[in-house]
C-alpha cells in the first residue's frame, strides 16, 4: 500500500500546505492590518498551547504584509538562538540581514534605513562586545569583531570613545535619535519562544523591551503563555518566597494586545479533509467520516491531529503486511482509529470495555438520554456512564455508526487491541500533546452524586467537557488521577449541597497548582446555614432552583470567561 506520512509543517513553510482549514486567514488579513496602521512600539502576542497553529497563524500574518513596500517583515526562530549569551544579538542582525535586502524598502526610505541599519548595528556591538555568538549571514566568529567591521564600514558613524566602554550608550543614543518616517514598519515576527528555555525567552523578552521599543517597530510574539508564567512564578516562589507572585502579570505588561488562538473545535471538518487531501483515495474514503470526530476527541490539536493519522496509516501497514502473510486477519483503518483515540483520550473506558464483551455490547445498546443513573452506582459500567454523559466528545466517538459498529463487533475490535498491544505498544508519553483538557473539574461530596450527575450531563449537553471523580479508573492511584485531572481543567467548580463543604480557600489552594478558576455552584437542597462564609467574595453560580438549560447556560458563559 502507499504510505503517505504528514508532516507538521505549519503554512507557507518548505513544502508545506498554503491553507490551514482552520479559519485563520481572516485572523491574519486582522492582524496584518493592525500592524499596518499602528504607529508602534506594538507588542502582539499571539497565544495558544503547543500545536495549535501559532506558527501558521503568524506565516499568514507575515504573507498578508509580503507586498506593502512600507514594510519590512522580519521572521525570527528564537529557538535556533536559544543558547546565545544576547539573544537580542541574532535578532538584530536578522532585522539588518532583511533591512538591507529589501530593495523597494531601501529605496523608498533610503535615509531612514540607512540610519536605521547603523543603529542597530550598534545595539549588535554594544550588546556582544564580549560574547562569541552567531549573526546570520555570517559563521561562527566574535561578535565584537563583526559588529565592529559592520560599523567601520559605515564612514558616516562618528567614533565615539564612549561605544568601547559602555554596553547600552552607543545604541540607546543611535536609537533615541532616530527619526523615522510615520509610515515606515518593521514587523518582527518572533516565533518558538516557547521552545526556548524560559528564562532564554524572558531575557530575550527584556531585551525587546529595553532595546527595540521604538516607533515603526511592531513585534508578533508566539508562545504558549503558560511556559513563561509558570516558570515566572515557580522563579518568585523558589528565589524570592512570593508565593502570590502573577506570572500572568508580566506578560500582560509586554504585550498590548494579546491574541488567542481560537479553538479549532468545530472547525475540524475542514481542516481534517485538507490534510487527507493527497492520500491514496480508499484511505481517504476511510477516514473522511470519522476524523472530524477523533479530532474534536483530540481537543481540536492541529497537530495532535496529524500525529494520529500517522500513527494509525503505520498501524494499518503493518497490519496490511502481516495479513498478506497469514500471519492475521484483516483489520479495517477505522477499528484502528477508534482503539488507538480510546487507549490515548479515555484511558478509563477503553480498559473496562475491551476487557469485557458483555459491557462493549450494553453501551452500544444505551440510549445517551437515560444513562445518568448508570452513572450514580459503582463499577467498570459507572466509569463509562459517567465518561459519556460528562464528556460530548466521547459520546459522539462511541455512538456514532463506526463507533457503534467497534463495540458491536468483538471479533474485529479485538484484533485491533491485540494489534496495538503486541505490534504497537503505545506509550502514554506519545500522546502528551493530546492530553485531556476538561472545561471543568466538579469536585463534590457523595451525598450530591445525584445532582452533580444531572449536571455534569447538562454541562456537557452546553458544550463543556467535564470531570468528576467517578470517571477514575480501577486500580488507579485515586488521589494521583484526581490531582492529574485537576491540573488539566480549566476551572474548579465547588459543588456545595446538602453535606458541609471545606471552605473557598481550600479549594484554591487545590486549584492554584494548575491554575485552575474556582467557581463554587450553589445545588438544589443546599443547607443555607452551611455555606462557607467566604463564598461572598467569588462570584457563584445559583443552581438551587434546579439545573435546568437556562441556569446551566449561565454557568457555561461563567467558565468560558473566566477560564
Amino acid at each position: 500500500m502507499e504510505l503517505r506520512l504528514i508532516a507538521d509543517q505549519a503554512i507557507g513553510e518548505a513544502d508545506a500546505r498554503q491553507s490551514d482549514g482552520l479559519g485563520f486567514n481572516t485572523y491574519a488579513r486582522v492582524l496584518a492590518q493592525s500592524a499596518l496602521d499602528t504607529a508602534g512600539p506594538f507588542t502582539i502576542g499571539v497565544f495558544g498551547e503547543w500545536g495549535t497553529g501559532k506558527t501558521s497563524l503568524m506565516r499568514l500574518v507575515q504573507s498578508h504584509l509580503a507586498d506593502e513596500p512600507n514594510v519590512v517583515t522580519v521572521w525570527f526562530n528564537a529557538w535556533r538562538y536559544e543558547k546565545e549569551e544576547h539573544p537580542i544579538v541574532p535578532l538584530v542582525g536578522t532585522i539588518v540581514r532583511e533591512l538591507e535586502t529589501h530593495k523597494a524598502f531601501s529605496q523608498k526610505f533610503a535615509d531612514s534605513t540607512r540610519k536605521l541599519v547603523r543603529a542597530l548595528r550598534a545595539v549588535a556591538y554594544g550588546f556582544s562586545a564580549t560574547s562569541r555568538v552567531r549573526i546570520p549571514g555570517f559563521a561562527e566568529v566574535e561578535a565584537s569583531f563583526v559588529a565592529k567591521d559592520m560599523i567601520d564600514r559605515d564612514d558616516k558613524l562618528t567614533p565615539d570613545p564612549l561605544l568601547d566602554r559602555s554596553l547600552y550608550y552607543g545604541a540607546f543614543n543611535s536609537l533615541e535619535s532616530l527619526r523615522l518616517e510615520q509610515e515606515l514598519r518593521v514587523v518582527v515576527l518572533i516565533d518558538d519562544l516557547d521552545r526556548c528555555f524560559p528564562d532564554q525567552a524572558i531575557r530575550l523578552l527584556e531585551s525587546i523591551k529595553l532595546v527595540l521599543s521604538q516607533r515603526g517597530f511592531i513585534f508578533v510574539l508566539g508562545v504558549a503563555r503558560q511556559v513563561i508564567e509558570g516558570y515566572l512564578q515557580h522563579k518568585y516562589t523558589a528565589d524570592f518566597g512570593i508565593r502570590d507572585f502573577k506570572g500572568q502579570l508580566y506578560l500582560d505588561k509586554l504585550v498590548q494586545l494579546p491574541f488567542h488562538i481560537p479553538p479549532a473545535t468545530g472547525r475540524m471538518g475542514e481542516f481534517c479533509a485538507r490534510i487527507l487531501d493527497g492520500q491514496p483515495a480508499d484511505i481517504a474514503d476511510q477516514l473522511s467520516e470519522i476524523l472530524p470526530t477523533i479530532g474534536e476527541a483530540l481537543g481540536g490539536n492541529p497537530r495532535a491531529v496529524i500525529r494520529f493519522v500517522n500513527n494509525i496509516l503505520i498501524d494499518l501497514a503493518i497490519s496490511s503486511e502481516l495479513a498478506d502473510a497469514a500471519l492475521m486477519e484483516r483489520i479495517p483503518l477505522n477499528y484502528f482509529a477508534i482503539s488507538r483515540c480510546l487507549e490515548d483520550r479515555w484511558p478509563e473506558v477503553y480498559a473496562p470495555i475491551v476487557a469485557s464483551t458483555l459491557l462493549a455490547e450494553e453501551v452500544a445498546s444505551w440510549d445517551l438520554s437515560s444513562i445518568a443513573s448508570r452513572a450514580e452506582g459503582t463499577g467498570p459500567e459507572a466509569r463509562v456512564a459517567a465518561s459519556l454523559i460528562s464528556d460530548h466528545r466521547l459520546a459522539a466517538l462511541l455512538f456514532g455508526d463506526h463507533g457503534k459498529s467497534w463495540l458491536r463487533n468483538p471479533d474485529l475490535r479485538m484484533a485491533s487491541v491485540g494489534f496495538l498491544r503486541t505490534q504497537r505498544r503505545t506509550s502514554s508519553a506519545d500522546a502528551a500533546e493530546a492530553t485531556a483538557l476538561y472545561d471543568a473539574f466538579l469536585s463534590y461530596q457523595s451525598d450530591d452524586v445525584s445532582e452533580v450527575v444531572e449536571l455534569a450531563q447538562a454541562m456537557s449537553n452546553s458544550g463543556l467537557s467535564v470531570f468528576f471523580d467517578v470517571n477514575v479508573a480501577a486500580g488507579s492511584d485515586w488521589s494521583h488521577e484526581v490531582e492529574m485531572a485537576v491540573t488539566r481543567s480549566r476551572a474548579f467548580c465547588l459543588c456545595i449541597g446538602k453535606t458541609p463543604r471545606e471552605g473557598v480557600e481550600a479549594a484554591e489552594m487545590k486549584a492554584s497548582y494548575a491554575g485552575a478558576t474556582v467557581i463554587p455552584i450553589l445545588l438544589p437542597g443546599v443547607d443555607w446555614n452551611r455555606i462557607p462564609p467566604d463564598l461572598t467574595r467569588l462570584e457563584y453560580v445559583d443552581l438551587t432552583d434546579g439545573i435546568n438549560p437556562e441556569a446551566v447556560s449561565l454557568l457555561a458563559d461563567v467558565i468560558r470567561r473566566r477560564s
